[in-house]
């Protein structure tokens, strides 16, 4: 099984989230997808950390099954 991994970047200040972003990698397990939301959101924040300071952004994230190459039953 596959496992999709899907952020996106919010503003504590407004309470809104930009468009969810699908990242292009597939993982193979669940702790995997996981841990990529995890790497992501440090990467992130060290990348942009005075924009996530002056904006009280954050990072949202999630794992979902990958149907995508499944046929319907």
């Amino acid at each position: 099984m596959k496992f999709i991994l899907v952020f996106s970047l919010c503003s504590a200040i407004t309470g809104y989230c930009q468009n969810p972003v699908v990242v292009q990698k597939d993982f193979k397990t669940w702790t995997e997808c996981v841990k990529g939301g995890a790497e992501v959101t440090i990467i992130t924040t060290e990348n942009y950390s005075e924009r996530f300071n002056k904006e009280k952004l954050y990072i949202s994230y999630f794992c979902n099954e990958d149907h995508s190459n499944k046929t319907p039953a």
